[in-house]
């Protein structure tokens, strides 16, 4: 019986937790979304994330993606919305958030912290019986910029979403550049550090040999 598929981008300790609360995970490349539970997308986002992709109008695109791959879309947004407090203009996201509801129709769910997150897939995939559908997984945008090209080949990295390839495209300029780029280079982009720096190099270093084990795995 399929469970919730899980993109290979997003937090690793998501799909260890949804384990250990009884649900069947496949972690595999998923695109566009997050997380697959039978019919259901869900595209998950930190609220600044979510609040830079209303202003820019980012998101409309995403959820046309959506739309276009999965029979039911949602919106994840997962974080403090006291934080909305603090931008320049709280209203800017309120007008943006009214823009896409009411434009959009598409449902908005949130979540405090990852763990609430996690109970909201494992109570989504109880809810909807755990269909062994794969809506969308195989699904190609049609037309892609060459800049929204650039962002899905960065995003390709352990740890790298929307926010952190643009980060990164940024500050080296090219994929190339950040293909190529040290651990200390790639841990002084915004929001990547060392850890996240360390991962990356890994994966892009690493011999090829076939069936490797996963990252977490190895010594």
């Amino acid at each position: 019986m399929r469970g919730v598929i899980v993109d290979h981008r997003e937090p690793g300790d998501i799909p260890a937790r949804l384990r250990e609360l009884g649900v069947p995970v496949e972690v595999k490349q998923i695109y566009p979304g997050d997380y697959v539970v039978g019919e259901v997308a869900v595209e998950r986002k930190t609220v600044s994330d979510f609040f830079s992709s209303l202003i820019n109008k980012r998101i409309f695109d995403q959820v046309h993606r959506l739309r276009d791959a999965y029979p039911i879309p949602l919106i994840l947004v997962e974080g403090d919305l006291a934080q909305i407090s603090e931008y320049k203009n709280p209203r800017a996201f309120w007008g943006a958030f009214l823009a896409f509801t009411m434009k959009e129709h598409i449902p908005l769910l949130f979540t405090p912290d990852q763990e609430q997150t996690c109970q909201i897939l494992v109570t989504l995939h109880k809810r909807i019986g755990a269909k062994a559908s794969e809506y969308g997984l195989r699904h190609k945008p049609k037309i892609l910029d060459l800049g929204e090209r650039q962002k899905f080949l960065v995003q390709g990295l352990p740890s790298v979403g929307e926010t952190l390839s643009q980060n990164l495209l940024e500050h080296f300029g090219s994929p190339r550049a950040v293909f190529l780029a040290d651990e200390r280079a790639l841990a002084s982009v915004s929001k990547i550090g060392p850890k996240k720096a360390t991962e990356i190099v890994k994966v892009l270093t690493a011999k090829w040999e076939g069936r490797q084990k996963r990252l977490e795995d190895e010594p």
